[in-house]
């Protein structure tokens, strides 16, 4: 076995005679004969001597057809175990490589050219690295036939290096081809077959920072679709592809194939439920978060009890969770709280909030949280509202809150989303008096959002029904009422273009009617809900689609505003959806016969609003006479 001194020799002498294959098997064969504390000191002088004796000679070497060695050499010295050489080797062939000429990239070639861009997507600081995959993605974008003769390992490579800079337009564009690459490759009839795990897992993660374009959700449907032609051998995935593909599935829940392909996955890991504590932090975060995109699937449900059951094995044996980042805490705490009546998943989020609770108790509390985890621990908190210590645990949060609120631009960062996360998960406690102070100063910032671009336009719609219901737990606020004013005004912004209030869904408009309800003296509030109410109007053939829930908010909320001809005519279409269900087998709650009963009891005049009343009231007291 050489020693250090001896393939430091080596390497010198292939420098020496410029002889980059020779370099080149130095450095992929000979560092096997390594301990693990030489390995990184002799790559990272290996780094150095290749930049120095080679990297000037580039040009020259590419015309001598040596760019497949240069392209092994960056992709083995670049990674971490290359120290910081490596890193500056790595940015020298990017700098050079984003100037040769177009003759020149070609040829390169894709082969090596995916090795580079895989390359330099380990280092998305450096501009060289980015201006150089930038080059390749423009060549890969102009010539797609080329991709044609590509083998997955190549085409797997080049995602992965394009997807590190997903807002450059080139990069996306490229992706684009190649994910059109993979769908046609999937009508032929050797399909993926000759893909490996690796390929079909670095596939997925690449596309999966591109949600936009329907190319990249058609290619990781085909590739879910392979990945169950294949659900014999998920043994042979490991645990990270296996949580990469999770967590990429997740993001198109409705597609057929990404569902079943999580499934599959589901129950390949309860086949392995021995093995979870070979499980790194993130792979478990990775997993919960995504199998609760499906609630209501068997296989997700049993698997997340399984993840939850090894969570709390790990806090108990060493007594906390202080190995999960925060952003994995928060993502577990999102996972689980999909699943509410699960013992298990309950155990797990109060050990998650024992967590946050301890971090309060050191001398940075909480200021090390993000906006957006602080937002997701409190929303999933909230599912358990009867549970003291998440309660405990969402009031450090909203101290935290309140104290960064009282520096400059304390609370302005906050994403729309994270936002109405604090506020939807602070309303489960009204009676807590930080939790209202702290909605306050989040309603502050709604105002001066609204204030400064003279809209809200930038929130989705279920952001602004999540944000207004919140607000109306506590209606005499003042901030809370003045937020509440410039939601009003942008829902009927919104009402007023084109095309309505149509990208709400059924149960946003209850919530936001529900909402506005509570401020029934409000103009605003009165103008919104009649925008509300000629929204339901226009979906008239659709009642049948709302659910029990939504119509007793919405009879609710409308009963609140019995002088508006627009509430009247809502609660007479709900009242015949109302006695046609009431036919069948009734699903409706006491809570919502109580919402229908005093709502249709506004308009006594109304022959379909007296039948409805009273067919409930028949209803209510067949059930009190069999409970008695």
């Amino acid at each position: 076995m050489a020693t250090l001194d001896e393939l430091l020799a080596r390497i010198g002498h292939a420098c020496c005679g410029h002889d980059v294959c020779a370099f080149s098997r130095s450095l992929l064969d000979d560092t096997q004969q390594l301990t693990r504390s030489n390995r990184p000191r002799f790559l990272r002088k290996a780094a150095t001597a290749f930049r120095i004796a080679f990297v000037p000679r580039f040009e020259e070497d590419i015309r001598l057809k040596q760019a497949s060695g240069y392209a092994t050499i960056c992709n083995e010295l670049s990674r971490q175990s290359g120290g910081q050489a490596g890193a500056e080797l790595c940015k020298a062939l990017a700098a050079r490589l984003s100037r040769l000429d177009h003759a020149l990239m070609e040829q390169v070639g894709f082969r090596s050219l995916s090795l580079f861009a895989c390359s330099f997507g380990r280092h998305s600081a450096s501009s060289e690295c980015r201006d150089s995959t930038i080059r390749i993605a423009e060549l890969c974008r102009d010539t797609s036939e080329t991709l044609h003769d590509l083998t997955g390992l190549h085409l797997s490579l080049l995602v992965n290096g394009f997807s590190k800079w997903p807002d450059q337009p080139a990069l996306r564009e490229a992706a684009v081809t190649i994910a059109t690459e993979i769908i046609c490759r999937m009508r032929s009839d050797d399909r993926l077959s000759a893909f490996t795990q690796q390929h079909l897992a670095t596939l997925v993660n690449g596309f999966g920072k591109w949600r936009g374009a329907e190319c990249f959700h058609a290619a990781v449907a085909r590739i879910a679709d392979e990945l169950l032609r294949r659900s014999d051998r998920l043994s042979d995935f490991t645990q990270q592809q296996l949580a990469s593909l999770v967590n990429v599935f997740s993001k198109w829940p409705e597609a057929s194939s990404c569902r079943k392909a999580a499934i599959a996955i589901s129950n390949e890991l309860l086949r392995r439920s021995d093995q979870l504590s070979d499980f790194s932090q993130q792979r478990l975060a990775k997993l919960v978060n995504g199998f609760s995109r499906w609630p209501g699937e068997f296989a997700p449900r049993k698997a997340t009890v399984k993840l939850a059951g090894e969570l709390v094995h790990r806090a108990l044996s060493v007594g906390q969770l202080g190995d999960f980042t925060r952003h994995e805490l928060a993502s577990l705490v999102n996972g689980f709280s999909k699943w509410t009546k699960e013992a298990a998943c309950l155990t797990a989020t109060v050990a998650i909030a024992d967590e946050v609770i301890r971090h309060t108790r050191r001398a940075e509390r909480l200021s090390c949280f993000r906006y957006q985890e602080l937002g997701m621990l409190v929303n999933g908190f909230s599912k358990w509202r009867q549970d003291t210590t998440c309660r405990r645990a969402t009031i450090e949060i909203a101290d935290e809150v309140l104290a960064r609120s009282r520096v400059a631009d304390g609370v302005s960062c906050i994403t729309d989303q994270g936002l109405a996360n604090l506020v939807n998960g602070f309303s489960k406690w009204p009676q807590q008096a930080s939790l209202r102070d702290a909605t306050a100063v989040i309603a502050q910032e709604v105002v001066c959002r609204a204030r400064r671009a003279g809209q809200l336009s930038e929130f989705t719609p279920q952001g602004l029904a999540i944000l207004l219901n919140g607000f109306s737990k506590w209606p005499t606020t003042v901030p809370l009422r003045e937020a509440s004013t410039a939601i009003a005004h942008e829902v009927l912004s919104r009402a007023c273009r084109t095309d309505g209030l149509s990208h709400f869904t059924h149960r946003g408009l209850a919530i936001l009617a529900n909402g506005f309800s509570k401020w029934r003296q409000e103009a605003s509030s009165r103008h919104a809900t009649v925008a509300i109410a000629e929204e339901i109007l226009r979906r008239t053939y659709q009642i049948r689609e709302f659910s029990e829930q939504e119509l007793a908010q919405l009879v609710r909320a409308f009963g609140s505003r019995p002088e508006e001809v627009t509430s009247r005519e809502v609660v007479v279409v709900i009242s015949e959806e109302v006695l046609r269900r009431l036919t069948e087998t009734a699903r409706f709650t006491e809570q919502e016969f109580a919402y229908l009963g005093n709502g249709l009891t506004k308009w006594p005049e109304v022959a379909i609003c007296r039948r409805a009343a009273a067919a409930i009231g028949d209803l209510r007291a067949l059930r009190d006479g069999q409970r008695t």
